[in-house]
């Protein structure tokens, strides 16, 4: 049994430093996932599994990792429902990108986005030119809300 609890508190470690490590690289470039970062999901995906098991490669040992994150990814989206600022920290607020035609350098680099993300989210939109936006948003979720004017 005791086996079954350092694989429970490894992965929850695991999780969380994962969790946090992701929203650093911003949601621009998650949101986008591209063939670079997919590799990077993959990789850190066989790094970080030694980790959470150890040395046990059973079935066992799968499945209570498995279940762990689970569990974690179940209960942090209860408690950022009783904790808007818990929501904040780990899902971060929309950025403004585009109001009334004018483009935000500012939110750009917050967003860790280039002109080009933001010309691929135009063309999505049907919208050909920065001037015929009211408004373009950076979502929590990692998708770009554009408004015409």
């Amino acid at each position: 049994m005791a086996f079954a609890f350092d694989i429970i508190f490894r992965t929850v470690v695991v999780y969380l430093f994962l969790l946090f490590g992701l929203r650093l690289i911003g949601r621009g470039e998650a949101a986008q996932l591209r063939s670079v970062d997919l590799v990077l999901i993959l990789i850190i995906a066989n790094a970080v599994q030694n980790a959470m098991v150890g040395p046990d490669t059973s079935l066992a040992g799968g499945l209570i990792a498995a279940t762990t994150i689970l569990i974690l990814a179940r209960g942090l989206r209860l408690l950022e429902g009783r904790f808007p600022t818990l929501r904040k920290s780990v899902e971060g607020e929309p950025v403004l990108l585009v109001r009334h035609g004018h483009v935000s350098q500012h939110g750009l680099t917050r967003a860790g986005m280039s002109h080009a993300d933001l010309e691929v989210a135009m063309r999505r939109a049907g919208i050909a030119s920065t001037e015929k936006i009211a408004l373009a948003i950076l979502e929590t979720d990692g998708s770009v809300s554009v408004i015409g004017s």
